[in-house]
């Protein structure tokens, strides 16, 4: 195996085994929505999707269309939140134009930074992405791009109904 590879596996394995696990309540923020209102796990609307990413992440770039097409269709409570400090307020209202289905939740004055959140929930890289139950309980927490045939059926397991047919 290649060192890059390999250091991969390892990066990948210890997050897996620090990162917040499935039944644990999920870990609380202060954060704001684009229009400033405060947020925090209690205020989210559940269930729920958390997606952390980064403007620049090219695996975020490559999976947020299809998380997005899920959200519209199911009218799905998606909230992202862009780990890098480098992801201004602007930067973010710019980037999820395009995504209108996800609410982004930014740094908060008095609160936290979108940062802090990142870190609470012991993760390394991004995208991550978390399904909270009605109780705010991790029920899927899933490293790197989110296959979206199993997406589906982790919402399903939380009570997000299938789309109409």
């Amino acid at each position: 195996m290649k060192p890059a590879k390999a250091l991969a596996a390892v990066l990948a394995l210890m997050t897996a085994v620090l990162a917040q696990q499935t039944g644990q309540t999920a870990p609380d923020f202060k954060l704001a929505d684009l229009s400033g209102k405060p947020m925090t796990l209690a205020s989210l609307k559940k269930p729920a999707v958390i997606t952390f990413w980064a403007s620049w992440c090219e695996v975020c770039r490559a999976e947020f269309p299809g998380l997005h097409a899920v959200a519209k269709e199911k009218k799905l409570n998606h909230y992202v939140i862009s780990r890098e400090p480098a992801d201004s307020r602007k930067v973010v209202q710019d980037y999820m134009k395009q995504y209108p289905a996800f609410t982004p939740l930014v740094s908060l004055a008095g609160g936290d930074k979108a940062v802090d959140a990142y870190n609470r929930y012991k993760i390394f890289g991004q995208p991550w992405t978390f399904v909270l139950d009605t109780q705010a309980k991790i029920a899927w927490a899933h490293p790197g791009a989110v296959n979206v045939d199993e997406f589906k059926k982790q919402l399903a397991q939380v009570g997000v109904q299938r789309e109409e047919r």
